[in-house]
């Protein structure tokens, strides 16, 4: 089984490619979804995302403001470097989990959705790497609708990573999402035809 890093910037369109690939029945393992699952009530991060960021971050309902929390690590790299240390281990091992369930599928590809691949220097461990690219303006338009952010805070989550420039340039393929939804749907059915000429 061919093993792909799935990446690219924030509101780049991972998510896009992601459901393109699921209706070709190509298995996606989300580290994003991972994480979510891992921090809500009874997950195996939630405790200690509490412990260590404090009550102050949870809605009355005790599941996690996840706003609050993102205004917490995005403004102090310091913080979130904590937050990854304490789901980083927790999502390595779903995802090796359910890694190894859809190798003993028989599929030929599995893409692991990983937005800080490069950040985490995370790409010895692929065969390939696939990223997602749109203008930065674009990126930025699409933070402030999606999360209800301000230019300033939208600006500030893009800067958190890897310049775009340096990811292109480390990557094996690149989707341009600057256009339409339906040049991406092309891109992305020539990307497998190409992944799967050669698996292994």
């Amino acid at each position: 089984m061919k093993w792909i890093g799935l990446t690219g910037g924030i509101a780049t369109g991972k998510s896009t490619v992601k459901k393109r690939l699921e209706v070709l029945n190509i298995p996606v393992i989300d580290a994003d979804l991972i994480s979510h699952e891992l921090s809500t009530v009874g997950g195996l991060g939630y405790k200690a995302i509490v412990s260590h960021f404090g009550h102050e971050i949870l809605n009355p309902d005790q599941t996690i403001h996840r706003k609050k929390l993102g205004e917490i690590v995005f403004n102090d790299s310091q913080k979130l470097l904590q937050l990854e240390q304490l789901l980083h281990p927790l999502i390595q091992a779903e995802v090796q989990t359910r890694k190894a369930k859809f190798k003993s599928q028989g599929q030929a590809l599995c893409f692991y959705d990983v937005p800080l691949l490069f950040e985490k220097k995370l790409e010895k461990q692929f065969d390939q790497i696939v990223l997602v690219y749109a203008p930065i303006t674009t990126q930025v338009d699409r933070i402030m609708l999606r999360d209800g952010l301000s230019h300033t805070q939208a600006l500030a989550r893009i800067s958190a990573q890897l310049p775009m420039a340096a990811k292109i340039q480390r990557s094996h393929h690149c989707l341009d999402n600057s256009t339409h939804n339906e040049d991406l749907g092309l891109q992305v059915l020539n990307l497998v035809k190409v992944l799967t000429q050669n698996p292994t």
